[in-house]
């Protein structure tokens, strides 16, 4: 693999100073505003990935503070803490999809509850049609 050209490279790393001024401004604002702190939040306000802002250790552990605080806690740089191997993008990934399997599994229940009752509906036809048919 080629290395990427020195203007590439710098290009690069505008962009991400960028993205990481915006979403600096953007924890910032929603603090100061009192409102919900959270990845998605912070993401939208700013015009960048909840990915960048989960690859981004002093991000991440400054909007982890905010949602552990409840929004109250100093935009300033933190040492990282925690086990890193597992993300919060995959713990609240690992979350969406326990919540998902439980509502398939209710909704097959209905389903087959509504599906035996449809069962016994169509005995009951086709028991009353022969009674018509041999008489």
């Amino acid at each position: 693999m080629t290395p990427l050209p020195e203007h590439l490279r710098q290009a690069t790393r505008t962009r991400t100073q960028e993205a990481d001024k915006r979403a600096r401004a953007a924890l910032a604002e929603l603090a100061k505003a009192g409102k919900q702190i959270s990845f998605t939040a912070v993401a939208r306000q700013a015009g960048v990935s909840t990915d960048f802002l989960y690859r981004s250790r002093e991000l991440r552990t400054q909007i982890e503070r905010h949602r552990a605080k409840g929004g109250s806690a100093s935009v300033t740089p933190a040492e990282p803490s925690g086990d890193w191997s597992t993300s919060a993008a995959v713990r609240a990934l690992s979350a969406r999809l326990t919540q998902q399997q439980q509502a398939h599994r209710e909704e097959v229940a209905r389903l087959r509850k509504a599906l035996g009752i449809a069962q016994g509906e169509n005995l009951d036809l086709r028991r009353r049609l022969a009674c018509y048919e041999a008489g």
